[in-house]
């Protein structure tokens, strides 16, 4: 082999091995999850029955995050879900839902959706008329529209109370996680489906790799020589 094509070999090989990295990081922008639920579920404007399901985000260029469940399979779609951000104390090392409390043998209604390693969850936005039955049950607000039928992506927001009353909720800019905070989720709990987390960092490591192959290859060019 002479000494271009030898030099190409190498630099073919080294950048397929980035194109494959990075087509495996640009899965990661959605977050997406499988749950599996032992039972029934609401969720805004949908109630469906037990299986798995795939919550993974549409949106991500708002703070109303838009989420979508699909089943399992990620074949057919079933909701369009809008949010706002809800913040914990602790980030979960586990893909996590919370529900509201709802009457003894009515569905539990989701509440919020965490990704592994993240504080800032996804809460989702009721429609009026299911958010009043839901509080009723629970023993806390229900997220929902100021006014009925509104569009959730714009609408003025408010949160109904077990006792009825409608209180206002003033939108705030998504929340930052403080610096220093990093924890990695695990595959343990909700039978789930998880990307790796995309950051800048991976791309540094393709460069690297590139440029070890590389000289790598000059390296043995230069023994085949000898």
């Amino acid at each position: 082999m002479t000494r271009g094509r030898f030099l190409w070999a190498v630099c073919g090989a080294a950048v397929v091995a980035a194109l494959t990295a990075g087509a495996a990081l640009a899965q990661t922008h959605d977050k997406r999850t499988v749950f599996t639920f032992n039972g029934p579920i609401a969720l805004p404007g949908v109630t469906l029955p037990a299986g798995d399901y795939l919550f993974r985000i549409v949106d991500t260029n708002t703070t109303r995050k838009v989420i979508q469940v699909l089943s399992g399979d990620g074949k057919t779609p079933y909701a369009m879900l809008h949010s706002i951000p809800d913040v914990r104390v602790e980030a979960s090392h586990n893909p996590e839902v919370r529900f509201l409390e709802t009457a003894k043998g009515n569905p539990s209604a989701v509440k919020t959706w965490w990704y592994p390693g993240e504080r800032i969850g996804y809460e989702f936005i009721y429609p009026k008329d299911q958010a009043r039955l839901l509080a009723k049950e629970s023993t806390e607000p229900v997220l929902t529209t100021k006014v009925e039928a509104a569009k959730p992506e714009t609408a003025e927001l408010e949160r109904i109370t077990p006792k009825g009353d409608e209180v206002a909720v003033v939108a705030e800019p998504e929340p930052i996680v403080p610096a220093g905070i990093v924890l990695e989720g695990t595959l343990a709990g909700a039978r789930t489906e998880l990307p790796v987390t995309a950051t800048r960092i991976p791309v540094f490591g393709l460069i690297g790799l590139l440029a070890v192959a590389l000289a790598g290859g000059l390296r043995l060019w230069r023994v085949a020589r000898t």
